[in-house]
């Protein structure tokens, strides 16, 4: 009798929801990461509740929040040993929906059996922070809350993770990066990739290209590796900290051998050999490069071939070359808000590839006489004062981030931290 008693107790109430949670229209919201406008985005979903019974409530809120947490000193602690300090994270964005009661109608609300669905929709500046993920020690989450206050005092909860990545233009349209150098009297190099920006996961192509003007000189290793720098711009936590990600070690073993391959141009006989970086696919191994008013996350490219001179020295060539490492982009470029940041930064290249006016599109500047008395065959109407200039309506303007929020039901409250 006491065991029967026991699962009684624990089995839910008879009229709870059959279904209770948040659907989103896009659980990743996607940024373009190189506009410098204060745009927004739109994120909309809706809240879905499942009743097999009547059910009495005295609200329904959805609530969304962004929260940072900063504890490391360097990367010399395993990140698994590292212990979570509550009283260190922060909120740094809030806003708060209430879909139930509906205004002007008595609180509380009894909700009939059957499938109830609240639609929301709010905005995202463009310069919220990424998400941020892949280590203990530092993170950046933003989730969605749904909850249900009944009358009998229960509260029924539902949340949902939601991401924020951002869309480069450098990955859409990549660029692509040479650095040509002339060491007198000891040689030529060339050091060039496909692309300054890469995804978690992909290869990274380094080509190098010698032509030696100094006889017996042989390249006697090349070191390659990117590191990962993290700044922090916020205290109480140290300023920085570096990692290597990944690297690699070449032993090439002279000019006439197989690894390197010889072509020619109208600067001499290059050697060419290519090396290849795996990028890692672990967040826990690599963090994506974001730059935000509490962490900056950098990139670079280290490079270093050492020469074997012929009296047995050795002399080195350093280079470093920033790289952006970031998330891969959807696999549906059919999605509506995409598509209108792909045109955004195709508008934005051809705004910088227009050409540039022909001479016969100029005038020469006339003199104070001409423009005084007029020239012959000058038929520009002479303004008597100056044009007036329309003040827009206030409703063509781009509505304000308190403005912009937006649901059917909801009277939002917003918090904010200044991350902008």
């Amino acid at each position: 009798m006491a065991i029967t008693s026991l699962f009684r107790a624990a089995s839910p109430p008879e009229n709870a929801p059959t279904c209770f949670g948040i659907r989103l229209d896009s659980d990743i919201i996607w940024l373009p990461g190189d506009s410098s406008s204060t745009g927004y985005c739109h994120v909309t979903g809706k809240v879905v509740l499942c009743l097999n019974q009547s059910l009495c409530v005295k609200d329904i809120k959805l609530h969304f929040e962004g929260r940072r947490y900063m504890n490391w000193q360097s990367f010399s602690e395993p990140q698994g040993a590292h212990h979570h300090m509550p009283s260190l994270e922060r909120l740094f964005m809030y806003q708060t929906w209430s879909f139930l009661p509906y205004p002007g109608t008595p609180s509380p609300t009894t909700l009939p059996a059957g499938n109830h669905e609240f639609p929301f929709t709010f905005c995202l500046s463009n310069s919220t922070p990424d998400t941020i993920e892949g280590l203990g020690d530092c993170h950046a989450r933003y989730q969605l809350k749904a909850m249900i206050s009944t009358v009998g005092g229960r509260r029924i909860h539902a949340n949902t993770r939601v991401r924020v990545r951002r869309m480069y233009r450098s990955l859409l349209l990549p660029e692509p990066k040479i650095m040509q150098e002339i060491w007198p009297q000891k040689i030529i190099y060339r050091v060039s990739l496909p692309s300054q920006a890469y995804i978690f996961g992909s290869v990274v192509p380094i080509k190098f290209e010698f032509i030696p003007s100094c006889k017996r000189l042989e390249v006697a290793t090349i070191h390659t590796k990117v590191e990962e720098t993290h700044r922090a711009l916020q205290q109480p936590v140290s300023n920085h900290r570096t990692r290597i990600i990944v690297k690699d070690d070449y032993y090439p073993r002279g000019w006439d051998e197989d690894e390197y391959r010889i072509t020619s141009d109208n600067e001499g006989c290059w050697y060419s050999t290519t090396r290849f970086l795996h990028l890692p696919s672990d967040p826990k191994e690599c963090l994506q490069s974001i730059s935000t008013n509490f962490l900056r996350v950098e990139h670079t490219l280290t490079i270093q071939v050492k020469l074997l001179n012929p009296d047995g020295h050795h002399s080195a060539v350093l280079l470093d070359m920033p790289i952006s490492i970031q998330c891969a982009l959807p696999p549906l470029l059919e999605d509506p808000f995409v598509c209108s940041v792909i045109q955004s930064l195709r508008l934005m290249d051809e705004t910088f590839d227009q050409p540039l006016p022909s001479y016969n599109n100029h005038v020469m500047d006339r003199t104070p006489d001409e423009i005084a008395f007029g020239v012959p065959g000058d038929d520009t109407e002479v303004l008597l004062e100056p044009p007036s200039y329309c003040q827009l309506d206030s409703s063509s303007k781009p509505p304000s981030y308190e403005s912009a929020v937006i649901s059917a039901f909801s009277n939002p409250a917003l918090f904010n931290e200044g991350y902008a």
